[in-house]
C-alpha cells in the first residue's frame, strides 16, 4: 500500500484543518448512524434526513475535491 503524505495539500488543507474536517466528518456520521437506526424501527420519522445529509456532506466535500483536482498531476 502506497501513503500519501501530501494528502491534506493536495485538497488545500493544513494537516490541522484536515484534522478538524475528518473528525468533524466522523461526528456527523455517527449521528446520523442514529438517526437511521431509529428511522428504521420507525420510518415515518426523519424521512429526509439521510438524504439531507448526503447533500450537505457532498456541499462540504466538493471544494476539497475541486482543489485536489487542481492539484492532481497527469
Amino acid at each position: 500500500m502506497k501513503f500519501n503524505k501530501n494528502h491534506p495539500s493536495n485538497v488545500g488543507l493544513t494537516y490541522w484543518q484536515h484534522l478538524k474536517f475528518a473528525w468533524a466528518e466522523a461526528f456527523r456520521l455517527d449521528m446520523i448512524k442514529y438517526v437511521m437506526l431509529i428511522h428504521g424501527l420507525i420510518p415515518w420519522i426523519w424521512d429526509k434526513s439521510f438524504s439531507e445529509y448526503l447533500v450537505k456532506a457532498q456541499a462540504r466535500i466538493a471544494p476539497l475535491l475541486d482543489e485536489k483536482e487542481k492539484n492532481s498531476k497527469y
